[in-house]
């Protein structure tokens, strides 16, 4: 879990040295957005997982409405779940509808507290990400909250390619060149793989708070 976030706050400074004056003016607040690099996975998929602040959470924050890096939530504050990665098969990234060339047939949020249906993650086309917003409430259990974010690939066909191949055969006794089409499989039938993301042994898993 990626933790923290980068803003700069601040308003005009003065310096005055004899009769020249020069004014400062702070960059406005910024709020780091950028995708973490991939750090889970398994054979079929890479994939990075964190939680951000949104939907005016935590109320009255600098950050409310943004997207700050953030592991550590008072009840009462939106959750807001995202996950990026790439088709190891193929390079390309994971994309839902109505991306184009969707491969992920599905990504859900299990073990939430007082979430009886696992909710599934919906998919940006124009960053990328997939979200969820979990709305946690006074009765939401405080301490780290032990969820799983599974991902499962949409399942890929077996893949041919026409081949052109060269034979000899006798006709009347005389060898004679000819050429045939077959199919070979390049790429044999993969099914529908899942990948279990935990945040079990993390130093600094998703933790609910006490409101202040």
């Amino acid at each position: 879990m990626a933790l923290g976030c980068l803003a700069l706050v601040g308003g005009p400074a003065a310096v005055n040295a004899g009769a020249q004056t020069t004014t400062t003016t702070a960059a406005p607040p910024t709020t780091t957005t950028t995708k973490p690099p991939f750090v889970n996975g398994n054979q079929y998929m890479s994939v990075s997982v964190d939680t951000v602040t949104g939907g005016g959470s935590p109320a009255g924050s600098t950050y409310a409405g943004s997207c700050a890096l953030e592991n550590v939530f008072g009840t009462g504050a939106v959750v807001v779940f995202r996950m990026w990665g790439i088709d190891n098969a193929t390079g390309q990234p994971l994309v839902g509808p109505p991306g184009v060339g969707a491969n992920v047939a599905s990504v859900v949020i299990e073990d939430l507290p007082g979430v009886t249906t696992a909710p599934a993650m919906g998919y940006s086309a124009s960053d990328g990400f997939w979200t969820y917003g979990w709305k946690t409430s006074s009765s939401t259990p405080i301490g780290v909250v032990p969820y799983k974010l599974v991902v499962t690939l949409d399942p890929v066909g077996a893949i041919y390619k026409n081949v052109s191949v060269r034979f000899v055969v006798k006709v009347k006794g005389k060898n004679k060149v000819e050429h045939k089409i077959v199919k070979v499989m390049i790429s044999s039938t993969q099914p529908a793989e899942s990948y279990t993301y935990t945040e079990s042994g993390l130093s600094a898993p998703l933790t609910m708070a006490a409101k202040a």
